[in-house]
């Protein structure tokens, strides 16, 4: 545990590394504590912090940069539950409110705002089912033997295959066939709609086939689809501006894998409703140790859900950023819950 004292300049020693980016002074320290301390005693207490591993300091005389330790107390030492701003809250709202109601669309705006909040890349992956489930079926007439399948799943996804049959067909048997098929598989997952046995004609037969095998590839695809904002933010900050750590960053976004590192490389989370921070060597995946990650889990524990995510340099402004997530995790399972509940009725 630190000492009071101690524990008062390293918490002002990291807020003021956050916004300049350069070693903290002793002098300056001193001017921006409450309780006036001076430089030679906070000069002491800097070297008992370099010596616990709170700081670095490249010269006994130099200022002070926090090391991961000392970033970790610094967000313990946040109040328990960051929020924004209310002011900032309502204009996120009023936001989020003119998107169009689609959650496409709300992730995407969610990953803008959060980026534009942070100043860092933000990311947000669209919501999704373990076990998806079949929410209806809708045929579409294309010409006469082949019509266009598609299935609304309960997460509100689409999955959508051309289905040929060996046979004319028009858009009344389609409808027929799909009213059958939705009043006994409707809210069932793949396996329980490939053991649902039905009497069912030739043309539902295919249907109900063709349905089980986009649901199967549903299960089994690896890409989440998530939407990314802010990497010119990112890298723009001191750390990241040049240099092959930022080359690598921008391959991975473009590549579309920098999801998968961070969420394979971050444990999960506990509870869902607040946000988890890993900083620096916390990350499991060593390309991850120059940066901070908040990460944060939306929608329905162990049901459709999502995630939110900011990835930033160690030098982040957490309260935002957490604040930031927070909100947005907030509102997004408010989304999920509310399209969850209009497929149950």
């Amino acid at each position: 545990m630190l000492s009071e004292r101690a524990a008062t300049v390293l918490n002002v020693l990291v807020g003021e590394y956050l916004q300049s980016a350069t070693p903290v002074a002793s002098d300056d320290i001193a001017r921006n504590l409450d309780h006036k301390i001076s430089p030679a005693t906070v000069r002491n207490t800097m070297a008992q912090l370099t010596q616990d591993g709170y700081i670095s300091r490249p010269h006994v005389s130099s200022g002070g940069v926090p090391s991961d330790r000392g970033y970790r107390y610094y967000v313990e030492s946040l109040p328990e539950t960051p929020r924004l701003p209310t002011e900032l809250r309502e204009s996120v709202d009023r936001d989020l409110a003119q998107t169009e109601p689609d959650i496409g669309a709300w992730s995407k705006r969610c990953a803008a705002i959060l980026s534009r909040l942070t100043e860092n890349l933000a990311i947000v992956t669209a919501p999704r089912a373990r076990s998806p489930r079949l929410k209806r079926i809708q045929l579409v007439f294309l010409q006469e033997s082949t019509a266009l399948l598609v299935l609304v799943l309960e997460e509100a996804r689409l999955l959508r295959r051309l289905l040929p049959f060996g046979k004319k067909v028009d858009q009344v048997q389609l409808d027929l066939a799909a009213s059958r098929l939705n009043e006994s598989l409707g809210g069932l997952n793949r396996s329980q709609m490939q053991s649902n046995h039905l009497e069912l004609n030739s043309l539902e037969e295919q249907v109900k086939e063709g349905s089980v095998s986009l649901m199967r590839e549903a299960e089994t695809a690896d890409a989440q689809e998530h939407y990314t904002d802010g990497l010119r933010l990112l890298l723009s900050q001191p750390e990241f501006s040049k240099g092959e750590l930022a080359r690598e960053l921008v391959q991975l976004v473009e590549e579309r894998v920098l999801l998968e590192r961070v969420l394979s490389a971050t444990p999960e989370p506990e509870n869902t409703e607040n946000p988890v921070v890993f900083i620096g060597s916390e990350n499991r995946d060593e390309f991850l140790s120059p940066f901070g990650v908040i990460v944060c889990q939306y929608g329905v524990p162990h049901g459709v859900s999502g995630t939110i995510c900011v990835i930033g340099p160690k030098r982040m402004e957490y309260v935002a950023a957490i604040g930031g997530v927070r909100h947005l995790t907030a509102f997004m399972s408010q989304m999920v819950q509310g399209i969850q509940g209009s497929s149950a009725e």
